[in-house]
């Protein structure tokens, strides 16, 4: 029927204009009929696309009614908590809601959550950073909004980040470790309080969060300071911390503590800041910028911090972890980067 091949485009157009990248909306829609009405079911976390979709269909002849029954997530049915916080160190994102699944990104401990829906004991999540991806329940704690938000701001004490450490039962024992950028609450007696409730004292060293743009300078020699910290990290997808980072992993998580806030992956990234053109020596190119990367024209795939000029810190397969390069340096894998280089963007 043509009525159903338009439905399809009409579909696409909606997806495309709404839900473009699966990565950041949910857009799982199809169609059917019941009698002489045309259903429209599914899902979508982007409620102007159902609607966008719902107007275009009812235009079409050859059908009486058109039914909407795309669930709009978040789904609020006042039920379950809308929210989770994150009581695990760290807590990988999957594709899909398997323990098997593959890695797309990770949430540190502290970290707050959106969940968008349900299945069984998986919670499809929004992160801070807008990705999507799937959580298994025993690595969150559910919680209100209200709750969610008192325990960003530190009610009954003061939000810190840790900069690595752990907490600490009285007698000695490992409540918690605290990667790199993982939130607690110091309390007002100096205890350290946890997102799962427990309490503890403090081994290492963790800096309140009111202090961060003091302590991480919103200047690119300072982030290159930051950025050396994780030299030898080893190289993990998706990775977040310095147990394991990719390379827009490392870029956001860096960035992100002199109060740049990135998107998750390298193409998008490339899509912010401001564009620098960096001549043939890269002699325009300022500590703190980044460097984009592509293997095919498509899209960019690799992203790496300048120490200004050619001189780079990147998380990398080919290097199999956080190491220093010279994108004019006489290596092998330099002049392979010079190949595929795309562009440079500044944030500060």
């Amino acid at each position: 029927m043509e009525s159903l091949a338009q439905v399809e485009q009409l579909i696409e157009e909606v997806r495309s204009e709404h839900a473009p990248d699966p990565r950041l909306a949910v857009f799982e829609v199809e169609y059917g009929f019941e009698g002489d009405a045309f259903m429209l079911r599914g899902e979508t976390s982007e409620a102007a696309a159902a609607e966008a979709l719902h107007r275009g269909v009812a235009l079409l002849s050859g059908w009486a009614e058109v039914l909407d029954l795309i669930v709009r997530l978040p789904m609020h049915d006042g039920t379950e908590p809308t929210h989770a916080v994150v009581i695990s160190a760290l807590v990988p994102l999957l594709a899909v809601p398997m323990v098997s699944a593959g890695h797309v990104s990770q949430c540190v401990l502290g970290h707050r959550l959106t969940v968008l829906r349900r299945r069984g004991k998986w919670l499809h999540c929004r992160a801070e950073d807008g990705y999507l991806g799937w959580v298994h329940r025993g690595y969150v704690a559910e919680v209100d909004e209200r709750s969610a938000r008192a325990w960003e701001i530190g009610t009954d004490g003061e939000a810190c980040i840790s900069l690595g450490a752990e907490v600490h039962s009285e007698d000695g024992e490992v409540l918690a470790r605290l990667p790199r950028g993982a939130r607690v609450v110091q309390q007002h007696d100096g205890v350290i309080r946890l997102p799962d409730g427990a309490t503890g004292r403090l081994v290492g060293e963790i800096l309140p969060l009111a202090e961060r743009a003091e302590r991480f300078a919103p200047r690119g020699e300072a982030v290159v300071r930051t950025a050396a910290l994780w030299l030898g990290a080893p190289y993990v997808w998706g990775g977040v911390t310095p147990a394991g980072v990719d390379c827009s992993g490392l870029a956001q998580a860096v960035l992100g503590l002199h109060g740049v806030k990135l998107p998750r992956d390298s193409d998008q990234q490339a899509q912010v800041g401001e564009t620098v053109e960096p001549d043939r020596d890269f002699s325009n190119v300022r500590p703190g910028d980044l460097l984009f990367f592509a293997e095919t024209p498509e899209r960019v795939t690799h992203v790496v911090l300048s120490e200004g000029g050619s001189r780079i810190i990147h998380a990398s397969l080919g290097n199999g972890g956080v190491r220093r390069n010279d994108v004019l340096g006489p290596l092998p894998y330099e002049q392979e980067l010079r190949d595929l280089f795309v562009c440079v963007r500044r944030y500060f």
